[in-house]
């Protein structure tokens, strides 16, 4: 009887862990936005191995004059915060981890409307800044492994 309580303990516990979504943390999503003037963010709801995912995707005025050096810039604030490079394709995209949120990792991209065609409440937001579109940098940051 006793055995047969803790094999249902364990599995209950385990069915209430992995039905929590997996979330970026918000100071660390407080030091991603520290990087420059946040002008839109927004959240996704993906499924990974059964268990929900919460991803974050912003959209960051880091005060460059190129798409490259918005990248480049956009990754050197990043690594003052103690964000490591975990793969690049410059001048595309750069891919980066903290160890302080260990399961957390971001993707970073020079701007680009494309990548915003299923959130028109983002590309309306854009609309008419006080800013260039080449000084603004796209950041997709989540919790675990999509």
């Amino acid at each position: 009887m006793v055995i047969l309580a803790t094999v249902l303990s364990v599995l209950i516990s385990g069915c209430m862990v992995s039905s929590s979504p997996l979330r970026v943390p918000p100071p660390a999503l407080d030091n991603v936005r520290s990087i420059g003037k946040v002008w839109a963010e927004t959240s996704t709801e993906n499924e990974k191995d059964g268990r929900r995912q919460i991803e974050n995707l912003l959209i960051i005025d880091v005060g460059a004059a190129s798409k490259r050096e918005a990248l480049d810039k956009a990754s050197a604030l990043l690594v003052a915060r103690k964000w490591t490079v975990s793969a690049e394709n410059r001048p595309t995209i750069v891919s980066m981890k903290c160890t302080k949120w260990k399961d957390v990792t971001l993707v970073l991209r020079p701007f680009h409307p494309a990548y915003f065609e299923e959130y028109p409440e983002i590309l309306n937001k854009l609309k008419g800044l006080p800013t260039e579109e080449k000084s603004l940098v796209y950041i997709e940051i989540f919790d675990g492994v999509i």
